[in-house]
């Protein structure tokens, strides 16, 4: 188990390209987007407060002791900039004044899907081959026959990428406001000698009015905070056996989950904070070195995170 596990054999170079000229296509201005996550509904200021864990095997680095961090959050969607289309949504978290990481911030970086479309690196450049040279992202792009059955043997298709999409459209269709998912990190982290994923919980009881259609994320999200504000469960799901992969994003794991923390979002205007999300760039590798990423996904999205920010000159630690 470790955070520098090979990319199992994939051309990172090719692959970093594709991500490039498919993912990146310049804005109208010559501005660079995000690879991914471009729409952005909110960039929020709040805090996380640390309540360490009763078990001493969950107590490692941030989690260690009590504390409280200022934290700027960022709502986003995967791929497409309607609202009305079935998408996964992202959730980016950066803590400040974190002694011991790097530039003292801590990223942490959650969707509201349990699984990703890609396993590993791997399964990684595959999805990103079937997709290079699309002219512009569509719900059908994602529907690519390359890569849901490669060749012809049956054995070969991939499942976990048809239930992804699936549960995707499900999530979509119950209309929740972003401040009423479940957002999970998917991959793995270094935990002490073992590792964990980071889910956030939503409050269960949070108001989730404007439900109707064409009510965008960035007006639910208002709302939400002209009502006092909204916040989220912190929680860690340590690897309970060896049955929960190291290097599968595919696969949930098993274990319980333990609140550590409490991330809480106070009453302010989304629209002054949405200019400062173009000059961030978020990153799994930007932590303390008790959360190592693990797997080779991981290993994957540093470099690529990395590249991204630089084409559009994104503050990157």
């Amino acid at each position: 188990m470790n955070g520098g596990c090979p990319l199992h054999g994939i051309d990172l170079e090719a692959v970093l390209r594709i991500a490039a000229r498919t993912f990146q296509h310049p804005r109208s201005d010559g501005t660079l987007p995000r690879q991914f996550h471009e729409k952005t509904h909110a960039c929020l200021s709040g805090t996380l407060r640390i309540n360490p864990p009763d078990n001493p095997a969950l107590r490692h680095g941030l989690f260690a002791q009590a504390g409280r961090y200022p934290a700027t959050i960022r709502f986003s969607s995967s791929f497409f900039a309607d609202d009305e289309v079935p998408d996964g949504r992202g959730m980016a978290i950066r803590l400040t004044g974190v002694d011991g990481a790097p530039d003292g911030q801590q990223d942490f970086i959650l969707i509201s899907q349990a699984t990703a479309p890609f396993r590993h690196s791997a399964d990684a450049a595959a999805l990103f081959a079937a997709l290079d040279g699309v002219p512009r992202m569509t719900p059908f792009s994602l529907l690519s026959r390359a890569y849901i059955l490669p060749g012809v043997d049956p054995r070969r298709l991939r499942w976990h990428y048809l239930q992804l999409l699936f549960s995707t459209g499900f999530t979509h269709a119950r209309r929740r406001g972003l401040h009423r998912l479940a957002y999970y990190s998917i991959t793995p982290y270094r935990l002490g000698e073992s590792a964990a994923k980071y889910i956030c919980r939503p409050d269960a009881g949070a108001w989730d009015g404007l439900r109707g259609y064409r009510r965008s994320f960035t007006e639910r999200l208002q709302a939400a905070l002209d009502r006092g504000g909204f916040g989220f469960d912190f929680c860690l799901q340590p690897r309970a056996s060896e049955s929960d992969p190291i290097d599968d994003a595919g696969v949930t794991w098993k274990g319980p989950e333990f609140p550590v923390g409490r991330l809480e979002i106070p009453a302010q205007d989304v629209s002054a904070g949405l200019t400062l999300s173009d000059g961030l760039a978020f990153n799994p590798w930007n932590c303390l070195p008790d959360h190592e990423p693990l797997g080779s996904l991981n290993l994957l999205r540093r470099h690529a995170y990395a590249e991204s920010a630089k084409r559009r000159n994104a503050n990157a630690p």
